[in-house]
């Protein structure tokens, strides 16, 4: 039977999804971590399938763990659980290699099919984002200026939109601080935003559901 690990860092969604798998799958083991580093730290001693992981955890870096899940665990399907927009983040994550992106209002059937999907090492899609990524595709043109950013400078404009300072992001990205500089100028500057000013980018990320 699959292995399962459940990243988040809510106790009451981990027993809420381990309960969906558990009736589900037979003799089944499901692993739960409630952040970046309990998870790498399970992965390294476990032989695990299929992964569920939320977006928005203390002392996380989505990206990141989703590069080192791809990377050194290949094998490894990943699905995205999280009360984040799907038209707006799931794009971006499918490219990063994971294999399903659920926002958590789905019912248990939605979860199951995209967890047999990600067995069967398959893309789960939800119907209405097959149909933006359609429109998307066959229009050439994104209307979402934040897909412009490359992950990193993505993930830093995520910070900076949440309050912390250069030094903050420094620490919470495992970066220097004069390549948050950096990263942080060319986010003003693909934003098309003069003056690297905050307001225009807290209201920019509003109108596309960024936050």
């Amino acid at each position: 039977m699959p292995n399962f690990l459940l990243v988040d860092d809510h106790s009451v969604v981990r027993a809420g999804i381990k309960l969906i798998i558990t009736q589900h799958f037979a003799d089944t083991k499901v692993w739960e971590a409630e952040n970046e580093k309990q998870a790498v730290d399970i992965l390294r001693t476990s032989a695990i399938d299929v992964i569920l992981m939320d977006l928005n955890m203390p002392d996380s870096d989505p990206i990141r763990l989703i590069y080192y899940i791809t990377t050194n665990h290949p094998k490894t399907s990943i699905i995205v659980l999280t009360m984040n927009d799907e038209n707006v983040y799931a794009k971006r994550f499918f490219k990063l290699g994971i294999k399903g992106f659920l926002h958590k209002s789905s019912d248990n059937k939605e979860i199951l099919k995209a967890i047999e999907q990600a067995l069967a090492n398959r893309v789960y899609m939800s119907e209405g984002l097959k149909q933006v990524l359609a429109e998307s595709f066959f229009s050439g043109v994104s209307e979402n200026p934040f897909d412009t950013l490359s992950d990193r400078e993505f993930q830093v404009a995520k910070e900076l939109l949440s309050g912390k300072s250069i030094a903050d992001i420094s620490a919470s990205l495992s970066i220097n601080s004069s390549t948050v500089s950096t990263y942080k100028g060319k986010v003003f500057e693909k934003l098309k935003i003069p003056n690297n000013n905050l307001v225009e980018l807290m209201s920019l990320a509003r109108q596309h559901r960024i936050i």
